[in-house]
C-alpha cells in the first residue's frame, strides 16, 4: 500500500525555491500513487507562538496541544501520516520561525516520562527533510539536517533528507536548475517507497 505522506511548508515566499523543489518532489511521489497532501505552517493561524511549556498536553492522555488553534489542529494531523517532510529554508542556520512554530507545538504528540521513556504517535513513521540555504552543506544545512534527524532518532522514526546547497536568492531559480529538479523528483521516488 502507497505511503500517505504530509509536506510541511514552512517558506514564507510563496513562489520561493523551497516550495518549487517541494512541487516537483510532491509530483512525483503521487506518480508512483503515494498519497500527498501539504500543510502551510505560514499560513496557520496561532494563540501563541510556538509552546507555551504549559506542559498540559503532557498531563493528558490525549496526543494534542491544548492550545486549540490552527496550528494544534494541524500538528493533531501527522499521526495519519506514513512520512512527514518538513519543506523549509534554512534561515540564522535554522527553521523559519514559520515553521519552528509547528515543530514545537509537535512536543504535544509525545508522552515523556521521568524514567527516560518516551510514548509517541509518531514511532516507525518517516521524518523527512526538504531544505534549501544559500551556503555550503557543512556549518548550514547539515545543521539542519541534524536538528531533524535526533528527534527522528529518539522517537524510532526512519529518516531521509534532501539538501540544495549554494541555492540562488532569486525566488523560482531552482526551477530553472536540471540537476536541481532532477534531485526533487527522485527524492520524491524514494518518500513513495518509504514504509
Amino acid at each position: 500500500m502507497p505511503p500517505k505522506i504530509v509536506f510541511v511548508q514552512g517558506s514564507p515566499r510563496s513562489h520561493g525555491n523551497t516550495r518549487a523543489v517541494a512541487a516537483v518532489a510532491m509530483a512525483a511521489a503521487r506518480e508512483q500513487g503515494a498519497e500527498v497532501v501539504e500543510i502551510d505552517a505560514v499560513r496557520l493561524e496561532f494563540k501563541k507562538p510556538g509552546c507555551t511549556g504549559c506542559q498540559k498536553c503532557q498531563q493528558s492522555e490525549s496526543f494534542v496541544c491544548t492550545l486549540g488553534d490552527q496550528v494544534a489542529e494541524a500538528v493533531a494531523t501527522l499521526p495519519r501520516y506514513d512520512v512527514i517532510v518538513l519543506a523549509t529554508p534554512i534561515y540564522w542556520w535554522s527553521y523559519t520561525a514559520q515553521i519552528k512554530i509547528f515543530v514545537d507545538r509537535m512536543y504535544s504528540l509525545s508522552k515523556f516520562t521521568d524514567r527516560g521513556t518516551i510514548r509517541t504517535q509518531l514511532g516507525g513513521k518517516t521524518l523527512a527533510l526538504m531544505a534549501t540555504g544559500g551556503g555550503p552543506l557543512e556549518d548550514n544545512l547539515k545543521l539542519l539536517e541534524r536538528q531533524w534527524k535526533t528527534p527522528a532518532d529518539m522517537l524510532g522514526c526512519g529518516f531521509a533528507a534532501c539538501l540544495f546547497p549554494f541555492t540562488p536568492p532569486q525566488a523560482g531559480a531552482l526551477q530553472k536548475d536540471p540537476g536541481a529538479i532532477q534531485k526533487a523528483r527522485e527524492f520524491g521516488r524514494l518518500l513513495a517507497t518509504a514504509k
